[in-house]
Order: C-alpha cells, then sequence, then structure tokens
C-alpha cells in the first residue's frame, strides 16, 4: 500500500502522510508491527522519512506475541 505499482517505488510524500493522517498516526507514538517484523520495516521508514519523530519497530512482531499466552490480544 505504500507503493505505486507501476514502479515499485515509494507513493508521493504527500500521499504517503495523508495515509498515515488519516489513521492518527503523525501525532502520537508508533510501533509498527507484522506477523514476523518485515513489513512493517516499511511503514517504519516512511514515517520516518516523513518527519515522524517517535516510531519503534517490534522486530519479532507477532510470531513473538502469540508465543507468550499470557500477553494479551484481540482478535476479530
Amino acid at each position: 500500500h505504500l507503493l505505486a505499482p507501476a514502479t515499485n517505488t515509494f507513493l508521493p510524500a504527500a500521499e504517503l502522510r495523508r495515509m498515515f493522517e488519516s489513521v492518527g498516526a503523525m501525532d502520537r507514538r508508533v510501533i509498527t508491527y507484522c506477523g514476523g517484523g518485515i513489513a512493517a520495516s516499511a511503514d517504519a521508514l516512511v514515517l520516518t522519512m516523513l518527519g515522524h519523530a517517535d516510531v519503534k519497530l517490534y522486530d519479532a512482531s507477532l510470531s513473538e506475541w502469540v508465543a507468550d499466552p499470557s500477553l494479551p490480544m484481540e482478535v476479530g
């Protein structure tokens, strides 16, 4: 969702900013995650490139989180 399919390059910065603003990600701390931390790195990179000052990447992501049954998780 961050790349232009025809060129496989990042979308224009203004469009990326609008995408992240629409979910409230530009005005609060952000921790990106995915299944294993790989896809989430692109979100973290773009947020940082857009000037976001408080972005973290949970590199083990859900593959680590779900392995610990004591951690909270909402599904659905």
